[in-house]
């Protein structure tokens, strides 16, 4: 899973998020960024597996909740930046 790319506005947007949702899918967004730094072959799968596990590791919840939090933010943005335009 891949994320959206994000303006000044959205990323304000990012940072009015409660936590934990905010610091977990900045941690992801991150752990995304250094897949893609280091060359690696894009599976979505596994990085997705890989990513996870590292969110479910860092913040103590399961890989399944740190997949779902991602997510919801996601799509949290997308309906931001359409309500925008």
């Amino acid at each position: 899973m891949s994320y959206v790319k994000n303006d000044p506005e959205t990323e304000q947007f990012i940072q009015s998020l409660e936590e934990p949702q905010r610091e977990i899918y900045l941690f992801m967004r991150k752990e995304y960024d250094i897949l893609t730094e280091q060359g690696e072959h894009f599976d979505e799968a596994k990085n997705d597996e890989y990513v996870e596990q590292k969110a479910s590791e860092h913040f103590d919840i399961s890989s399944e909740e740190a997949g779902n939090v991602f997510a919801k933010t996601e799509s949290q943005i997308r309906s931001f930046q359409n309500y925008k335009i």
